[in-house]
């Protein structure tokens, strides 16, 4: 469940954020490009930001930020350590196909809110440049973003490096939404793991992405991939239940993988609350299991009557505040216990283990694998994980196969939760194809 500032370990008593250390920072290249060019605002619908009275996966403007250099994205994807440890021919492989520039576009478009109401939504867009070129999909949905401007549309976006020289670069088109409550979304807060809003997030922002494509003279090829990180292995895995259910006419989901993701949400909060992590501080599992049930309190309005009834003090009068979506997960993890399990009162603790609360009956009904996968289903993850425990894939994965469907896991030994990012992108890159 983790961010653009993304929890992976703890230092000094404080959560630490961000992906894996690198030897290049690689969004610099980014940066440079997309700062040195000029913003061309393009308005649609009569220039209003406001949703019009449409359907959903409508497209209603986009701001077109820069163009990334196909010599820049190789400079970034030579410069790898998950590239460099792959086997001489996959490396050569995925090497030879980065050879696209990729203009990188904001836009906004509708969607549906939690109550099934119209709404606006913002996303990004990473387009190959090359002309004639016929593209496959990827929807990249990102780790969790306590904060509303840390999302793939501002550009500078951590989780937006990989996406760009992994996919945008070798050919796709990158479709990434910000999901409601951040970015230019006109709800006033983030609806954290709740699968319907995501997935409509998702499946919305393909259908307005395939018309900026065609705006763009992009041809597509009709095939889709899903990847995801964190809170955006769980929202990618909540729309291929939503594609399978509801599919896109123009575009045939390949497959999934889903990075460190919470598959299975109602083993997932209790396994995160059964024990410390292991690190004896803030691996970010306050944050996200605090982001969760207040989200649901939003959005349903009846997992507790008042927060002193869940939460301990001080943390029940503070987190309307924590989560305005003004502060990092960083700022939040300082206001907040090391251990999850401090969070909630004795009572609501125990229920929550024993999946008695009503909070627990709410993740229930926000499972992603209570349907089989109709297309192939793919866990890449850390086997130490300390944010999303890894045991949350091997509960997700025996609880597919008992029902004859399959999950297949790539786990990284030895990595934690930030630093199977990039090796797990990687990993996509060469499977879902």
């Amino acid at each position: 469940m983790n961010s653009p500032s993304t929890p992976d370990h703890a230092a000094a008593g404080r959560l630490t954020v961000r992906k894996p250390e690198r030897k290049l920072d690689l969004r610099a290249p980014m940066r440079t490009a997309l700062l040195a060019l000029l913003t061309v605002v393009l308005a649609a619908c009569g220039g209003s930001d406001s949703p019009p009275q449409n359907p959903t996966g409508v497209l209603l403007k986009k701001t077109v930020l820069g163009t990334l250099a196909a010599a820049q994205a190789k400079e970034i994807f030579d410069a790898m350590p998950a590239v460099a440890n792959l086997p001489a021919s996959q490396r050569a492989a995925l090497a030879a196909e980065v050879i696209h520039g990729v203009q990188v576009v904001s836009f906004e478009y509708t969607t549906s809110g939690p109550s099934g109401e119209l709404r606006k939504a913002s996303a990004l867009a990473l387009l190959p440049t090359t002309p004639a070129l016929k593209a496959s999909t990827l929807a990249y949905m990102h780790g969790t973003s306590t904060k509303r401007s840390d999302i793939p549309s501002a550009g500078e976006y951590d989780e937006n490096v990989l996406p760009a020289v992994l996919f945008a670069a070798r050919g796709r088109l990158v479709i990434a939404p910000d999901y409601l409550g951040l970015g230019t979304s006109d709800l006033a807060y983030h609806p954290y793991l709740h699968r319907d809003t995501l997935a409509a997030a998702g499946r919305d922002a393909l259908a307005a992405g395939m018309e900026l494509a065609k705006a763009s003279a992009l041809a597509l090829d009709g095939n889709l991939f899903v990847a995801g990180f964190s809170e955006g292995g769980f929202a990618a895995a909540a729309l291929q239940r939503k594609l399978q259910q509801a599919p896109l006419a123009a575009l045939a989901l390949r497959g999934t993988m889903s990075i460190a993701g919470p598959l299975d949400l109602p083993a997932a909060v209790p396994l995160a609350l059964a024990a410390d992590p292991a690190s004896g501080s803030n691996s970010g599992r306050s944050v996200y299991t605090a982001f969760t049930a207040w989200a649901y309190q939003r959005v349903y309005g009846n997992v507790y009557a008042q927060p002193t009834e869940a939460f301990n003090s001080p943390y029940a009068s503070q987190l309307n505040a924590l989560f305005d979506g003004t502060r990092s997960a960083d700022e939040i993890a300082l206001a907040l216990p090391a251990s999850p399990r401090a969070l909630f009162t004795p009572a609501t603790l125990a229920a929550l283990i024993g999946g008695t609360h009503p909070i627990s009956a709410r993740i229930r009904d926000n499972d992603v694998i209570d349907i089989n996968p109709g297309a192939p289903l793919m866990s890449c993850h850390g086997t130490v994980d300390d944010t999303v425990p890894y045991a949350v894939t091997v509960a997700a994965r025996d609880r597919l196969t008992a029902r004859g469907a399959t999950l297949n896991v790539l786990p990284q030994t030895g990595l934690d939760h930030g630093e199977s990012l990039e090796p797990c992108m990687v990993e996509a890159a060469r499977l879902l194809r």
